[in-house]
């Protein structure tokens, strides 16, 4: 509906109140309508109802007044008479479009922009920033102080929000907000803008971090509203509003409530002068606000200290708990690993323990049914060994040239090991490894494990009598690493 136009609209206004299509008057006249009540499409809509309700009543009131059927003389006559007025109407319509096209061409009427929208379809912010643009342009001046503008006069620090976001601004700052009102069509406008808006003194002033400037024109929604609500009846105005000491009825106490501080109204060249604004601030607003506000700024900042102190002592806690948190992680992880540790300790420990008792299951096995009966003297023929073992003892054996080499590594595996007569099973599972060698002393010669099946009779070197020596399987091995390392070189 707001893209409609006026007569549509006030159409539709009339629509909603039940007066249909065949009873609606023309464009034309809803127009004029229009026109008579400055465009406010419910007073043209009041307005045609009444006199439609009028009509209504004067008919119920003198039925006799109701027009009868035309007779032929009474036809011919209503014909003349039309004929007669028929350029008294022209004349009205010809008039009718004079107005409009007059209106349209005319000076832009208070209380719209160049857009056409009225001042209750503007954007606050956008009207700041369209008076603000206009005051630059009319003052040759700049509101912001960067190296572009130097050339240019300096102007009070405006912002473009709206009022009650510089309200909102001045109250969370604890500022003073400076309200300047003006309107175009007031004789002395030029004049404050030019004189008294560009003073320096009063511009330099106005930069103070105490105050904040906030500005308009009556023309805008927005300025108009502040000046309703501020009672302003003479332009240029400027008013003053901060925080003072109220008593709230909720709270039961004191609380800082936005307070009109003064009110500046009259000619620019007394009241409203620089000068006189100047000294009203210094002289007045300041030494009245400033003990108030300084205090509220204290407790603020001891607010903010509270706060800030609040935040270290959580952030400290929440680094204590995380620290807390890892150790305890930490700790557990230490618990896990030393139970995975000792477990697995403990299941190898189990098999070793498993391993030793086959082993030596496997030995007692091997003395019992593994190793050969000696030869008795003798007896020929017959192969003599003598094994020195690593810790210094020599021991003699006969052997049958018919025994195997894995008897003689049986007989000197099993030599600590003392027989008895129970019957003794070799373990299941289990694949013993010698974990010796025997030597040949001269030439030396090692007798492979490999070769473990072998018959002594065919062992190369082994002869009636043998010298063989008992080493260790770890010696064995690095000796073998050096010889390769020898054919290496």
């Amino acid at each position: 509906m707001a893209d409609a136009s006026p007569v549509a609209q006030l159409r539709e206004e009339l629509a909603l109140h039940g007066l249909g299509a065949e009873s609606c008057p023309a464009n034309d006249l809803l127009q004029v309508m229009l026109d008579v009540e400055s465009g406010d499409v419910r007073a043209a809509a009041r307005s045609i109802l009444d006199a439609q309700a009028a009509e209504r009543r004067v008919e119920r009131e003198n039925p006799s007044a109701s027009p009868a059927l035309p007779t032929p003389t009474q036809s011919w006559v209503a014909w003349c008479a039309r004929a007669v007025l028929w350029p008294v109407s022209f004349l009205g319509v010809a008039l009718l479009w004079c107005f409009r096209l007059v209106q349209r061409f005319s000076p832009q009427r208070p209380g719209t922009d160049p857009r056409g929208l009225t001042r209750y379809a503007q954007d606050p912010k956008a009207s700041a920033l369209r008076w603000i643009h206009e005051m630059e342009l009319e003052t040759n001046g700049s509101v912001l102080r960067d190296a572009a503008s130097f050339q240019r006069v300096p102007l009070p620090p405006f912002v473009a929000m709206s009022y009650s976001e510089a309200l909102r601004q001045s109250k969370n700052e604890i500022r003073i907000l400076m309200i300047v009102l003006t309107s175009r069509v007031h004789n002395e406008h030029d004049f404050f803008c030019k004189h008294v808006l560009t003073d320096p003194h009063l511009v330099r002033m106005l930069h103070s971090p105490d105050l904040l400037v906030w500005g308009g024109d009556i023309s805008d929604r927005e300025a108009y509203r502040v000046s309703a609500l501020l009672e302003a009846t003479t332009f240029p105005f400027v008013a003053f509003i901060a925080l003072q000491p109220r008593r709230s009825r909720s709270r039961g106490r004191i609380v800082p409530h936005p307070t009109v501080l003064s009110r500046l109204e009259g000619s620019p060249q007394t009241i409203l002068s620089a000068s006189s604004i100047c000294a009203h601030i210094s002289d007045v607003l300041l030494p009245r606000t400033s003990a108030y506000l300084h205090e509220l700024r204290s407790e603020r900042r001891l607010r903010e200290m509270d706060r800030e102190l609040r935040e270290e002592q959580n952030l400290a806690f929440e680094n204590a708990s995380l620290r807390d948190q890892e150790r305890v992680i930490r700790k557990r992880d230490e618990n896990e690993r030393r139970i995975e540790n000792e477990s697995q300790r403990a299941s190898e420990e189990h098999k070793h323990a498993l391993l030793q008792a086959q082993k030596t299951q496997w030995r007692a096995w091997a003395r019992a049914y593994l190793v050969p009966r000696e030869p008795d003297l003798g007896v020929a023929p017959v192969i003599r060994v003598n094994v020195k073992m690593p810790d210094g003892r020599n021991l003699q054996r006969r052997f049958f040239p018919s025994d195997s080499l894995e008897q003689l590594y049986a007989y000197v595996d099993t030599l600590d090991v003392h027989s008895d007569d129970a019957p003794v099973s070799m373990p299941r599972d289990y694949a013993h490894s010698y974990d010796f060698h025997l030597v040949q002393t001269y030439p030396r010669r090692v007798l492979s494990l490999e070769n473990i099946a072998t018959l002594l009779q065919d062992v190369d070197g082994l002869g009636p009598s043998a010298n063989l020596i008992v080493e260790s399987s770890t010696a064995h091995n690095m000796d073998e690493d050096e010889d390769d390392d020898d054919n290496d070189d």
